[in-house]
């Protein structure tokens, strides 16, 4: 993998003529990661065929990081402004990299699937997207950590605010959806994503979307979890 600075973004790729691969698989990791932590699945992804890219999130890697990402109120502060920034700031990082949409396929595991899945919602051109132990139901999740935390309702304006960005609603790419999440998630509620599925599946009459629900997983990206996206990867490229 090659590190690649161009302006503000910072990105590892793997190859030096990304742009000629007809599938380009863009790894968006959770919050608190790295995206040097993605190599490994990086370059196994890449022996498949696909050019594979990495992207540097805001607050993390080289992009002004937090001290301390798992402080509680670091996280309510800065966990969705990260999430709603690196989905506006999409196109533009397609555009100076040279990447067609309709060339990429989005994964995001934990926060990057929240990622994923929000630019997947945006944009009808993409051509895939897997989300890793995320959600592609904004305002529910939400609510649901609320609820864990013991924290006030959501507000009218915060609740307009990630309806913005909320997947749910939003005029979608016709592309194959892999939904993967462990059944025993105690940091990013599975309900999430089994309303996000429900949503595409029943309101959309989507039939190209799949979710696999891994027994007695917390929140991993495991072997397992690994060993279906790469099988997913390869069956749509084919």
């Amino acid at each position: 993998m090659e590190r690649i600075v161009i302006g503000e973004y910072k990105f590892y790729q793997s190859t030096n003529n990304i742009q000629n691969k007809d599938k380009i698989v863009i790894l968006y990791h959770g919050w608190g990661g790295t995206a040097k932590g993605y190599i490994e699945l990086a370059e196994e992804i890449a022996q498949e065929g696909f050019g594979v890219l990495i992207p540097d999130i805001l607050n993390h890697d080289e992009r002004y990081p937090l001290e301390n990402h798992f402080d509680s109120n670091v996280t309510r502060n800065y966990f969705w402004n990260t999430v709603f920034h690196t989905i506006n700031e999409f196109n533009e990082f397609l555009r100076v990299i040279g990447v067609k949409k309709n060339s990429t396929i989005l994964v995001g595991n934990s926060m990057g699937g929240f990622i994923a899945n929000g630019i997947f919602a945006k944009e009808p051109e993409i051509s895939g997207l897997a989300n890793i132990n995320g959600s592609g139901s904004f305002v529910l999740t939400e609510k649901i950590f609320r609820i864990r935390d013991g924290r006030d309702e959501i507000s009218q304006a915060e609740e307009s605010r990630l309806k913005k960005y909320d997947p749910i609603d939003k005029m979608i790419s016709l592309s194959p959806v892999l939904l993967m999440h462990g059944d025993s998630d105690t940091i990013i509620p599975i309900e999430g994503q089994k309303n996000y599925y429900k949503y595409i599946t029943k309101e959309e009459k989507r039939t190209n979307v799949e979710m696999k629900i891994f027994e007695k997983v917390n929140h991993e990206f495991t072997p397992k979890m690994i060993e279906k996206l790469i099988t997913w990867l390869k069956e749509i490229k084919n």
